[in-house]
């Protein structure tokens, strides 16, 4: 009376084509979800814009262009710095002087960092004359990377010099 059972084997799976399908779709859904997130990322973050009309920009070239000759005919020395502490507190400091070293009066110096990534990490420095051809100034909130330190000096509402220089804040 031995009623041995055989073992149940195991059901065999069959590969359909609906599960070929859906393991397709599934797949190729995967890879454009990640792609459509990473795009998001990257235009929110850089979108490869300079100006915001390079019609606007081209408009104004020859002025700027011979405006730039003007500066370079001055002959300034501009020396510029800026510093970043670990809160984010940055420091720029700006000498002006003429081609024989005396110092530039009479003008109002304005200084930016731009953020290479993003614009809302644009930061303005509150600058002051502390001397003669000296002027320095303070800004919040700046971020550790690379950014562009813009310099303008002006005099009576006319931009007399402009920079702009890669630095590299800790």
């Amino acid at each position: 009376m031995s009623g041995s059972a055989a073992p149940a084997l195991p059901r065999e799976r069959r590969l359909t084509g609906r599960m070929v399908f859906l393991g397709f779709l599934a797949f190729f859904g995967v890879v454009v979800s990640v792609n459509a997130v990473m795009l998001s990322v990257a235009l929110d973050t850089m979108p490869g814009l300079t100006t915001d009309s390079s019609y606007r920009a081209s408009q104004r070239f020859n002025r700027d262009l011979a405006a730039a000759r003007l500066r370079d005919a001055r002959g300034w020395k501009v020396e510029a710095r800026v510093d970043r502490d670990a809160s984010g507190i940055g420091a720029v400091t700006v000498t002006v002087r003429e081609p024989e070293g005396t110092p530039v009066e009479r003008i109002t110096v304005k200084a930016q960092v731009q953020y290479a990534a993003r614009r809302s990490n644009d930061r303005s420095f509150d600058v002051v004359r502390t001397g003669p051809g000296l002027y320095t100034g303070t800004a919040e909130g700046l971020v550790a990377g690379a950014h562009d330190l813009v310099i303008e000096v002006e005099r009576d509402g006319e931009t007399l010099y402009r920079s702009r220089n890669r630095v590299m804040l800790p």
